[in-house]
């Protein structure tokens, strides 16, 4: 048995978990069982895999960044690997050098290149000649870089974030099944595209209504919103409005989560010190009481979100 674990978030996450699922079915032909995750459920995730009675052959972990507290999973790892699961990790995020020599010494395979998206190293490693493959990786390059050269990259993207959370985890498994396909222009991408048009314009309306500016000493300007919609597409819409402040901060009200966009500032550390993780210019993470009882930013989180920026400036 194969299974893939990926990240549920994104294009490069399902486009490296697409990749790995042609390969075992095209070339190996053998099926495997899709699995997704986040940083905030990827210790659960593991564990739910690596716990069944019957271990799968192989375990391929993908565009998962690394979190301290994902340590809690090495002896999981440890025991798995020696009943014979061959553990591998493909991934680009940055790295602390130490954990890479852990994660190299202690798992059957890891590779990580932080000059290409996860969807990229996959490729190259399991079909580097496929035509379909060059594709996928071509895609999640354009949407994990936001160099935004294809469209298609940008609606996959855009159906992705409207079918984030549990409930909708077949639709990511259809997601993945028709990249695997080579299958871009399938019909259900334009149903999908058509039934998330009117939430995507909705929810862009309350990342307008409900924005704050911040002016913060030793940064510049700032600007936070939040809407039931992702955090990096709040972000991109934040910086197409004001695309001169120094930090874009975008927090997703179905799951509150928090991501952070900048030029200025080190996202990745500056997440980290909230326990999150990430890119340089762009991360993620979670804070215990976000908002007041009557919906609005609370004064500890903007206290919080002031005193720490700073410390963070490149």
């Amino acid at each position: 048995m194969i299974v893939s674990l990926s990240h549920e978030h994104d294009l490069d996450g399902l486009g490296s978990q697409a990749i790995i699922k042609r390969y075992f079915n095209t070339v190996e032909q053998l099926e495997i069982e899709l699995y997704d995750a986040q940083y905030l459920n990827f210790i659960e995730r593991i564990e739910e895999i690596l716990s069944k009675k019957t271990l799968p052959d192989q375990l391929i972990i993908s565009d998962l960044g690394f979190n301290e507290d994902f340590r809690k999973v090495f002896p999981v790892f440890r025991k798995a690997i020696r009943k014979g699961c061959f553990i591998s990790w493909f991934d680009h995020h940055l790295v602390d050098k130490e954990v890479i020599n852990e994660l190299e010494n202690l798992l059957s395979l890891y590779r990580n290149d932080f000059d290409k998206c996860a969807a990229e190293i996959v490729k190259d490693y399991y079909l580097p000649q496929d035509k379909i493959a060059i594709r996928i990786a071509e895609l999640a390059r354009d949407s994990d870089f936001n160099t935004r050269k294809f469209e298609l990259a940008s609606e996959i993207q855009t159906i992705i974030g409207f079918n984030r959370g549990d409930a909708k985890r077949k639709e990511r498994e259809k997601i993945v099944s028709l990249l695997a396909e080579g299958d871009f222009e399938n019909p259900w991408f334009e149903t999908q595209l058509h039934e998330l048009e009117e939430w995507v314009r909705a929810e862009s309306k309350l990342v307008d209504k409900h924005l704050i500016r911040l002016d913060i000493d030793n940064l510049g300007e700032i600007v936070i919103s939040f809407a039931k919609i992702g955090g990096g597409k709040i972000c991109l819409l934040l910086r197409e409005k004001y695309p001169h402040m120094k930090a874009y901060i975008g927090i997703d009200l179905r799951f509150n989560e928090i991501t952070v966009h900048s030029d200025f500032i080190n996202c990745r550390n500056f997440a980290r010190f909230f326990k999150g993780g990430g890119h340089v210019m762009r991360a993620g993470f979670k804070y215990t009481k976000i908002f007041t009882n009557e919906g609005n930013l609370s004064s500890e989180f903007v206290k919080d979100i002031e005193k720490t920026l700073p410390r963070f400036k490149k």
